[in-house]
């Protein structure tokens, strides 16, 4: 059954979208797609109530992002330019008024007028929107965050400017309006008990002398120019009719009377969904422009001296030190690829991503999303805190996994389900929901992040005990009958949590393979036990994965592909994505880990995945119902590694695209991903599900890090680092992105062997003729340049040697610094 507040939510949104046209309401864009195609039916597994899964915004949650990096807090930009800092009760959106004709011009209504959203840059989180009215008005907003004052604290500034483009006159208000429904919704109340979106505002205050707000017992937007209008509005008679919030509104008053209340304060302990509007008069003409500058503060402020440092410093300058941080940041530092013009967007999302996991670390726990998923799970932040270290990030790397991964560590001697509590890691996510793959995500990731940094640093000496060889012994003793790890629900998009997974088995394979290396680098006495440990769950996985597919033969299946797990014999859904990860990250497929069947098999899965769920991205109708942007990357670059660079460039173009959704003309998203994609938004409402379907959060970090390994492995990736270290080089570069005279470059970049590497590609079209550079290469690593470009004639050195050819691969001796390769 619907609460109160919720069913009252509802009935507001859709009263005010339906009588927009008396008087304009501003109903968020996620609302207005609701409404676009309205089902009655809802997910009754997570929402009690239709009301409960709408004011949750359960079906459209896609927005934009500013934050600054490591700190607490994100804010979200929705798509007309509110503002809504996640964890407080508002989100304060602009509009303009002519009081002259009484018209509102809102830029969430389609009538109101045009909206664009760009990035300011694709290095810089600052949000730009334009609305231009039917009149000739333009409101632009620049939407950034910032820290402030001695203690570096968090806030938001939205610099606003009215400006007249076409040089006519034009009065009017500038209006500033504070509610409670945000981007991500009004209140997430699910069956798990979350409400981490409760944006009810029950009490709302203008403090005029401080020229500010004070929502229910915190801070709101703070206005570096005291309005000249304003006006509060509750239900000060506990009214239950819907209707009652749209007359007494800031809204109605405008248009009807051309002013607003000029209350100081209001309450609504019905609904909490009090509201406010402030006011500024402005006349533009060519030479006049408006200007606007608030500020929303994000971490905690209380008191006069919080106020004044919150208000010190000039938006002018706290805008030219962002500016100047993000640029020294993510054009100074680190992996800078160089693509050519025809794809050099694939590098403006490359440091778009860097940004986005750089602003989702809290204090250096990288969380996967800024509200339902802003907490922390091993799984996620093992890939992600990996890309970090790869693209030069490694600062953060090294706080997560050396400092956050061992307080995940537990040292009690209780049970969790039927295995032990001590040797694992995990907290609450992983302790409530089983999640058996963590202690094998664990070990990679610092096994990777011991190499990348070099033995000099000694990082995974100074973790072995207990961190890695416990946790090691944990994945040893912990498994079933069969010697897989338990069923569980390690990654909910894998199946149900009551069967086995093999993706927990694949990452404990490789888990155990990287602390068994890492105990041969530091000669730790443990490396036999742990050799045996990887061989005993290498043992297991294959012969459990070659029963399954000996079963499927015997069943009559004519495909071949490995299922979620060995109790879903024959099960041919998307659920065996999980598959994908024999190839990307854990590279099991080099040397075969698992056997020459088992990798003809996961290597068949690719194509079986591919010809059942791909139309353009990945489709997760098993769990989610729903494309899925990181299976997508993790499914092209699973192709990348198996050396079919043709289908990974097709995963990506989707998955780009997927990036910068639009429909009905505005853009959903800026260069974002959310975990799941929802197929009405990915084709503007040409396919709706006839059943509801799932979305988390947006941006989503293992997306953003799924996509800077996918970028950084197609300019070079690592192989065989233990036995025959070698580095190929551009492997995922195709021909069409190189025209005449264009290069690909990477300089500095980190390796798994701890030395950088870097190097430029140049083609020549009309010679037919690849030549590339090597600036910079660990010891003792020879290459592999896979040549795309078509069938290899010829290939020297620089000192005339010719080099070897196998297929399209020319391979390339350590210490050549220079190589030509003739195609035909």
């Amino acid at each position: 059954m619907a609460q109160t507040h919720e069913w009252m939510f509802y009935e507001v949104m859709w009263r005010g979208w339906a009588g927009k046209g008396q008087v304009p309401y501003p109903v968020p864009w996620w609302a207005q797609q609701a409404f676009r195609r309205w089902s009655d039916d809802f997910d009754a597994g997570t929402y009690d109530s239709k009301e409960a899964a709408f004011a949750s915004n359960a079906l459209y949650r896609y927005w934009h992002m500013v934050g600054v990096k490591d700190h607490r807090q994100e804010s979200l930009i929705g798509q007309a330019g509110e503002i809504e800092p996640v964890y407080d009760k508002y989100c304060l959106s602009f509009f303009l008024h002519d009081p002259a004709t009484g018209t509102l011009r809102l830029p969430q209504l389609p009538d109101g007028g045009s909206v664009e959203q760009r990035m300011e840059a694709p290095h810089l989180p600052v949000v730009v929107t334009t609305f231009r009215t039917p009149e000739g008005v333009e409101l632009v907003q620049r939407t950034f965050a910032a820290p402030v004052g001695a203690r570096q604290r968090d806030l938001v500034v939205s610099r606003v400017t009215v400006s007249s483009p076409t040089g006519q006159p034009h009065e009017g208000l500038l209006c500033a309006a504070v509610m409670p429904a945000g981007p991500s919704g009004f209140q997430r109340h699910d069956r798990n008990g979350r409400q981490i979106t409760d944006r009810r505002l029950t009490y709302l205050r203008h403090l005029p002398d401080e020229q500010r707000v004070e929502t229910n017992s915190g801070w709101g937007p703070v206005f570096d120019t005291p309005p000249e209008q304003y006006g509060v509005y509750g239900n000060p008679d506990s009214s239950l009719d819907p209707d009652t919030y749209l007359a007494h509104s800031p809204f109605h008053d405008l248009v009807t009377g051309g002013k607003l209340n000029g209350a100081l304060d209001a309450q609504d302990q019905v609904a909490g969904l009090c509201s406010a509007v402030f006011a500024w008069p402005f006349r533009v003409t060519a030479d006049e422009v408006f200007e606007l500058d608030v500020r929303l503060p994000v971490d905690l402020y209380a008191g006069a001296d919080d106020l004044a440092e919150l208000k010190g410093t000039p938006a002018t300058e706290l805008e030219s030190a962002n500016r100047d941080f993000w640029a020294a940041k993510l054009l100074g530092q680190g992996l800078q690829p160089q693509l050519p013009s025809p794809v050099s967007h694939l590098t403006d999302l490359f440091r778009q991503s860097r940004s986005q996991l750089l602003i989702l670390s809290d204090h250096g726990e990288i969380h996967p999303g800024p509200t339902v998923y802003d907490s922390f799970w091993i799984r996620d932040s093992s890939v992600e805190a990996t890309a970090c270290s790869l693209v030069g990030d490694s600062a953060l790397a090294e706080h997560q996994l050396g400092t956050h991964y061992p307080l995940r560590f537990n040292r009690g001697t209780g049970r969790i389900g039927p295995c032990a509590e001590y040797g694992f890691y995990g907290g609450p996510h992983e302790k409530d929901d089983r999640e058996w793959d963590s202690n094998g995500q664990a070990l990679w990731a610092i096994g990777r992040f011991d190499r990348t940094v070099g033995r000099q640093t000694a990082f995974g000496a100074k973790l072995y005990v207990p961190y890695v060889r416990d946790a090691a012994r944990w994945l040893r003793d912990n498994r079933d009958g069969y010697g897989l790890l338990h069923s569980g629900w390690s990654a909910e998009h894998l199946g149900e949590r009551d069967k086995p997974h093999y993706w927990d088995d694949l990452w404990g394979l490789a888990g155990l393979y990287e602390a068994a290396r890492l105990a041969e680098r530091i000669d730790a006495p443990e490396v036999p036990e742990l050799w045996a440990a990887f061989d005993d769950l290498k043992r297991a996985t294959g012969d459990s994965i070659r029963w399954v597919l000996a079963e499927q033969r015997a069943r009559g299946a004519w495909e071949t592909y490995i299922p979620t797990g060995p109790a879903d014999v024959g099960r041919l859904d998307s659920t065996m994505i999980g598959t994908a990860a024999y190839f990307h990250p854990l590279r099991l497929h080099m040397g075969s880990k698992l056997g020459e069947e088992v990798d003809r098999a996961a290597r068949h899965t690719l194509d079986t995945m591919y010809a059942h769920f791909v139309t353009g991205g990945y489709r997760h109708e098993a769990a989610w119902n729903a494309y899925g942007p990181y299976l997508t990357l993790q499914l092209a670059h699973a192709y990348l590694l198996a050396g079919d660079p043709a289908r990974m460039d097709e995963l990506l173009g989707w998955t780009v695209g997927a990036g910068f959704p639009r429909t009905a003309g505005r853009v959903a998203a800026l260069g974002a991903w959310n975990e799941q994609h929802a197929f009405p938004v990915a084709s503007d409402f040409a396919e709706v599900p006839y059943r509801p379907w799932y979305m988390g959060d947006i941006p989503h970090g293992w997306a953003a890090a799924e996509y800077l390994l996918l970028i950084r492995d197609i300019l070079f990736f690592e192989a065989d680092e233990d036995r025959d270290p070698h580095l190929y080089i551009a492997p995922g570069i195709r021909p069409h992105w190189v025209p005449e005279g264009e290069e690909v470059a990477v300089e500095a970049a980190p390796t798994l062997f701890g030395e950088p590497f870097g190097y430029r590609l140049a083609h020549d079209m009309a010679g037919r003729t690849v030549t590339v550079d090597i600036t910079e290469a660990p010891d003792g690593v020879r290459f592999v340049y896979p040549c795309r470009f078509g069938r290899v004639r010829a290939a020297s050195s620089a000192d005339g040697r010719d080099l070897e050819v196998t297929g399209q691969d020319v391979r390339v001796p350590a210490g050549t610094e220079r190589f030509t390769v003739t195609y035909g």
